[in-house]
């Protein structure tokens, strides 16, 4: 049965896979070969920058900015690297407008198996018994139904729709997912 857990070399090979196969860790910069190439030479080093990642980050107009606190997860099943997701422990006013709390992906093979769901309920699970939150926010595309489904199937309130900040014409949903 898959199961939450933190990154680790034992799943690197699958995961790695899944970058070959179109899975992406951004859904604003695209998976490369050189990156894949990257991360694939340096195993060790990619999990540790999972699990101690730096403060800053570089947004997507160039300009550097400061990284909300975020525990990662993958969704496994046994070595099998299924998807995954983080939960940012606060958020930082871009991030309260677009991406929000909890972000996730599954990899394309896995897709349409209910995974996102799943890997969405253990998420605010693991939220609720570790970080000091009454709720989260989750944003999703308006083009993505699917997480809109994911979302709203695990208690999401809609909050409103709001432009993304960096994709022009592109707009979504905000939710509320009370923790209480």
């Amino acid at each position: 049965m898959p199961q939450l857990v933190r990154p680790d070399m034992a799943q690197m090979a699958s995961f790695i896979d899944a970058l070959h196969e179109g899975y992406s860790r951004d859904t604003l910069r695209e998976e490369t070969p050189e990156t894949i190439a990257a991360i694939a030479d340096a195993p060790q080093w990619y999990l540790r920058s999972l699990h101690n990642p730096p403060t800053t980050i570089v947004l997507p107009d160039g300009t550097l900015g400061p990284r909300a606190p975020e525990t990662h997860l993958w969704y496994v099943e046994g070595d099998e690297f299924l998807g995954s997701i983080s939960a940012r422990h606060s958020l930082t006013p871009v991030l309260e407008q677009w991406g929000g709390h909890i972000g996730y992906a599954v990899r394309p093979s896995a897709q349409g198996r209910g995974y996102a769901s799943a890997m969405l309920a253990l998420m605010l699970d693991h939220v609720r018994e570790h970080l000091p939150l009454d709720r989260v926010t989750l944003t999703a595309s308006l083009k993505n139904p699917a997480s809109i489904r994911v979302i709203e199937k695990n208690g999401g309130v809609f909050r409103d729709e709001v432009d993304h900040p960096w994709v022009p014409g592109d707009r979504g949903r905000r939710y509320w997912i009370a923790l209480c």
